[in-house]
């Protein structure tokens, strides 16, 4: 008896060293794409544009929930397990408050993630990640989460396809929010005990970034920089297998809105309805992206095998070659003659 317990032990130590994953308890991540549905308190944005003559409004909950369903998606094809506040975007998915925070505490997760973005509401448009955690900038009332929302705002910050006007912000709510009260910060992380931040992605009253989070490629795009984050704080960033590759194509001309603020290359105008053609680095033909019509340009390639690949401009002469590498973002951002 005694030899078949020693034996089994000995097999399992033995799994164990053949495969670690074998031994450890996949993470749990509780996700709570912030509001639902298109309330008065989803702060609609509407913008015109100039390109097609139409307008169209802008929902945080829409950036939200699309950046959630990316994050999932994500997530468990690295072997996370996911639980949600919502698989929907309509009033009733805008939970409570305390809704949320008795949700993510009795989901058995090892961390909490809120997904939002921002808006100064000023003239002086400002875009930057901004990750936000409970407790005071270098003081977290739940320990690791300064780590997690420092590693979450570094791999958003690296992001090419977006134009960032200032640095990444990390912060504690109780700093952040001090002329809100003693120690009373965001509601959705006040009862939580869970490490975990609110990401603020990106600021949406930036009018290109605004046009870009309109792309729900766009929004998974910042999904799959914030799982790199999270692959970060866990040791995981080597589970993944494959890569995104990114950017936006615009026009060597002056934007055709010169009526809002931008900055750098957003004083380009970006290209509507061009097509960018992935290609093996021998010119045969993988898949191919159609730009869509609002005014950002932006393109996307995910799930790619590391290697070597050929960007190409579809009707045109432009061409650049792009590294993939495993559970990593690339770039690739094109300025073409109109």
């Amino acid at each position: 008896m005694k030899k078949n317990i020693a034996l089994f032990f000995a097999l399992l130590v033995a799994a164990c060293s053949f495969n670690p994953a074998y031994c450890q308890k996949a993470p749990r991540i509780f996700l709570n794409p912030g509001h639902g549905g298109h309330d008065s308190n989803d702060r609609p944005t509407p913008l015109r544009l100039v390109a097609s003559g139409d307008s169209i409004t802008y929902y945080e909950s829409d950036s939200n929930f699309a950046t959630g369903e990316g994050l999932i998606d994500y997530l468990e094809k690295k072997g996370y397990e996911m639980a949600t506040t919502r698989h929907n975007n309509t009033s009733d998915d805008d939970l409570d408050l305390f809704e949320i925070v008795a949700l993510a505490a009795n989901s058995g997760a090892d961390l909490f993630f809120s997904v939002h973005s921002n808006a100064t509401g000023v003239k002086k448009r400002l875009n930057f990640p901004l990750t936000i955690f409970r407790g005071y900038d270098n003081a977290p009332a739940v320990a690791g989460s300064d780590s997690l929302a420092r590693a979450v705002a570094r791999h958003l910050r690296a992001n090419e396809a977006s134009v960032w006007t200032h640095r990444l912000r990390v912060a504690g709510d109780w700093s952040f929010y001090y002329n809100w009260g003693y120690k009373t910060g965001l509601g959705v992380l006040r009862y939580n005990k869970l490490p975990g931040l609110l990401c603020e992605g990106s600021f949406f009253d930036y009018m290109p970034e605004r046009c870009r989070k309109l792309n729900a490629d766009f929004c998974r795009l910042e999904a799959w920089n914030q799982s790199l984050g999270i692959d970060e704080y866990f040791g995981r960033s080597q589970k993944g297998k494959t890569g995104v590759v990114a950017g936006v194509v615009r026009y060597d001309c002056e934007r055709a809105d010169t009526s809002y603020i931008a900055f750098e290359a957003d004083l380009k105008q970006p290209a509507n309805q061009r097509v960018v053609v992935l290609r093996k680095p021998n010119g045969q033909r993988i898949a191919h992206y159609l730009i869509d019509n609002l005014n950002n340009g932006f393109y996307m390639f995910d799930d790619l095998k590391p290697g070597r690949y050929l960007l190409t401009i579809e009707g045109s002469n432009y061409r650049r070659e792009v590294v993939v590498k495993a559970n990593a973002s690339s770039y690739c951002n094109f300025v073409i003659a109109k």
